[in-house]
C-alpha cells in the first residue's frame, strides 16, 4: 500500500515498499512539489493519482525496473531515440565524447534517481583540476618515422606538467548533462532535473583576435602573390563575406549569382571520425542566408571557376570536381580542416602569427563596424539570428564611433572659450582625439 505525506504547504511526498533482489524490502519515496497557490483538493486529487499508480508500477515490476536504471543505460536510450533522430552528426559526435570520456567513467553505474544535485556539483566542480588527455600518438606508434624534431618535442610535452580544463570545456560538460536529464524529465523518468540547481560554470571569452585596417590591407597584399586560386578563393570568402571555415568549404559555383553579385550561404563542410567529411546543414536556421559579393571577389570567383573548367579539360576523366569552389588539384573535395591548415602556413610566412582562419570572420564583422555600417546588415552577414548577438561578440568595433561621438559631444562646449593651454592639456591626456577651439558664442 502506497503512503502519503504532507511535508510543507505545497510539497508532498508518496512512497511504497519494493522488493530487492536479495529478498528484503525497501522504500521508494518521490517528492512531488505543487505551484504556490494551488488548492488543497487540486494537490490531493493529483497526489493519490501518483500514488496509486506508483503502487501498481510496484507490483509490475515496472517500479523496480527504473530503480535499477544507471545513468549508462538511459544514456544508450537517449542517444538511440532522442540525439539520433533529431541532431546532426557533428552535435553527435561531440555529445558522445563528452559522455564516454569523463561522465560515464564516474556515474555510468549511478542509479539514475539517485543523482543528486551536490552528486554532480561535486563532478563539475572536480572537472576544473582535471587534466587534459592529450591526442598525439607516441612517435613509436605513428605509421611514418617521425623526425628528430618531433621525437623531442613529444618528450617536452610529457615532460611539462599537464594542462587542466578550460572553464568553456567544463560549461560544455554541464550543458551535456542539462539536455540529457531534461529529456530524462520530458520521458517521466524523473520528477525534476538535478542540474537546475548545480551551480553553472562561468568562463571568461577570451580577446578576440582580429586584423585592423592596415593589416586587412597588408593581406590583400600578400594573398596577391599565392598561386593557389582555391586557398585564394577560401580566405577572401572569410575575410570580406564573414564566412566561417565550414561555409567556405561547402560553397560551389551554382551558389554564385554573377549577374545580381550575390551567394547562396546554405550548406557547409563538415566532419566526424564516424561519418568522415560530409555537406550537412550551416550551424543555424540563421546561417543560412544571401549575401552581396564586392567585384573583385566576383572577377576572383570567375576566374577561378575558368582555371579549374581548363585543369578538368586537361586532365579528362582523372578530374573529380562537382563544383566545389575550394578543392584540391583535381577537383576532389579538401578536409574539413585543410584551409584552415594552409592559412596557419600562410599567416605565419607573411608577418600574421597567431591568427586563426576564424580570425578573418571577426576581422570582417569588426572592419564594418568600425565604418559605421549598420548592425542589422552586419549580423545578416554573419548568420547571427539578432544584432544583440553581433554587438555584444563585436564591441571593441565601436570604439572608433565612441571617438566620433566625444568628438561629437565636444561641440557642446561651443559657448565656452577654450584656451591653447586647455587645449594641450587635453591633447596630452587622449592624443587619439583632435580637439579644436571652440567658437565664442
Amino acid at each position: 500500500m502506497a503512503t502519503i505525506e504532507k511535508r510543507g504547504a505545497f510539497s508532498w511526498r508518496i512512497g511504497v515498499k519494493v522488493k530487492q533482489p536479495d529478498g528484503t524490502f525497501d522504500w521508494v519515496r518521490s517528492p512531488i512539489k505543487f505551484p504556490v497557490g494551488t488548492s488543497e483538493t487540486a494537490m490531493r486529487k493529483r497526489v493519490e493519482m501518483e500514488a496509486a499508480r506508483m503502487e501498481l508500477d510496484a507490483e509490475t515490476g515496472a517500479l523496480q525496473a527504473r530503480q535499477e536504471e544507471t545513468l549508462a543505460t538511459f544514456t544508450d536510450v537517449y542517444i538511440k531515440e532522442y540525439l539520433r533522430p533529431n541532431c546532426s552528426p557533428s552535435y553527435i559526435h561531440t555529445i558522445t565524447h563528452l559522455l564516454e570520456r569523463r561522465i560515464l567513467p564516474e556515474l555510468g553505474d549511478v542509479p539514475l534517481h539517485k543523482l543528486t544535485p551536490l552528486m554532480l556539483e561535486r563532478f563539475i566542480n572536480s572537472l576544473h583540476n582535471a587534466p587534459k588527455r592529450g591526442t598525439t600518438l607516441p612517435p613509436d606508434q605513428r605509421k611514418r618515422k617521425p623526425t628528430k624534431e618531433e621525437v623531442d618535442r613529444y618528450a617536452m610535452q610529457q615532460q611539462a606538467a599537464p594542462e587542466t580544463l578550460s572553464d568553456r570545456t567544463v560549461l560544455h560538460y554541464y550543458n551535456c548533462l542539462s539536455g540529457l536529464f531534461k529529456q530524462a524529465v520530458r520521458w517521466d523518468k524523473l520528477e525534476a532535473n538535478p542540474m537546475d540547481k548545480v551551480t553553472r560554470p562561468h568562463f571568461k571569452r577570451k580577446k578576440m583576435n582580429f586584423l585592423d585596417d592596415d593589416q586587412a590591407v597588408q593581406l590583400l597584399r600578400s594573398l596577391a602573390n599565392e598561386e593557389d586560386m582555391s586557398f585564394r578563393s577560401a580566405v577572401l570568402l572569410a575575410l570580406t563575406c564573414g564566412l566561417r571555415l565550414g561555409e567556405v568549404g561547402g560553397l560551389r559555383f551554382e551558389d554564385v549569382d554573377f549577374t545580381k553579385g550575390t551567394i547562396d550561404i546554405s550548406r557547409a563542410r563538415k566532419y566526424t571520425p564516424e561519418e568522415g567529411s560530409f555537406i550537412g546543414d550551416t550551424k543555424t536556421e540563421e546561417s543560412n542566408r544571401m549575401i552581396s559579393l564586392p567585384i573583385a571577389l566576383l572577377v576572383l570567383l570567375n576566374e577561378t571557376q575558368k582555371y579549374h573548367e581548363e585543369v578538368a579539360s586537361l586532365l579528362g576523366d582523372r578530374w573529380r570536381g562537382d563544383g566545389t569552389i575550394v578543392c584540391s588539384w583535381d577537383g576532389s573535395p579538401l578536409h574539413h580542416d585543410t584551409p584552415s591548415k594552409q592559412w596557419r602556413k600562410f599567416a605565419d610566412n607573411n608577418g600574421f602569427p597567431g591568427v586563426r582562419f576564424h580570425d578573418l570572420r571577426h576581422t570582417h564583422a569588426s572592419l564594418l563596424l568600425a565604418s559605421n555600417v549598420d548592425a542589422v546588415a552586419v549580423a545578416s552577414r554573419l548568420g547571427h539570428s539578432d544584432a544583440e548577438t553581433t554587438l555584444r561578440e563585436y564591441a571593441h568595433a565601436l570604439r572608433k564611433r565612441d571617438l566620433a561621438a566625444a568628438e561629437v559631444m565636444q561641440q557642446l562646449f561651443s559657448a565656452q572659450q577654450t584656451t591653447s593651454a586647455d587645449l594641450g592639456r587635453l591633447q596630452s591626456l587622449h592624443p587619439t582625439i583632435t580637439y579644436s577651439p571652440a567658437r565664442k558664442p
